[in-house]
């Protein structure tokens, strides 16, 4: 998906966040596990310097719509941080998860995106810029029924969320 530097990306569905880092490919990405441990969302090339909404971790659960990072173009080296990729773009994929032995091995199984990319493009919410910060947050909040449970307080868990606003 073409965009500008610093576009704010949302995860496209709730979930915990598997994988946040650097990789050589990638660059700065964000890989994130639906709540059922079904789909697993990979968005990359984010912003060199600040690619990550703040307190983003592993860990953290995040609400679909939540701002999880910054559009960039990074990735295509070994040294970290690096803008190799001529074009701002965010690079997204869905890998379909049947069974764990599938992720990351010759079975993986993931699926072509440009349906529902059409689709999310004509159900785009907007984001606001945090006076101050780098930061940008979602513009309408929403409770995501399959969140609950998952939530600080509720049936016990805790640890390693990420405040997502929800009230």
């Amino acid at each position: 998906m073409m965009g500008l530097t610093g576009t704010p990306i949302m995860a496209i569905e709730s979930g915990r966040v598997e994988a946040l880092g650097w990789n050589q490919y990638g660059g700065w990405r964000v890989g994130i596990r639906s709540l059922d441990g079904k789909r697993y969302y990979y968005y990359a090339h984010l912003r060199q310097n600040y690619p990550f909404a703040e307190n983003l971790e592993e860990g953290s659960l995040v609400t679909a719509g939540d701002v999880i990072g910054y559009m960039g173009h990074t990735g295509y080296s070994t040294k970290e941080n690096v803008n190799n990729i001529e074009v701002t773009h965010l690079h997204w994929g869905l890998e379909l998860i049947f069974d764990e032995s599938q992720k990351e091995s010759d079975n993986e199984i993931w699926i072509d995106v440009y349906a529902l990319t059409r689709f999310l493009a004509k159900h785009t919410q907007p984001a606001q810029k945090v006076e101050g910060t780098k930061e940008w947050v979602r513009t309408t909040q929403m409770r995501d029924p399959d969140m609950q449970g998952w939530l600080p307080g509720e049936n016990g868990f805790s640890g390693g969320e990420m405040q997502t606003g929800l009230k």
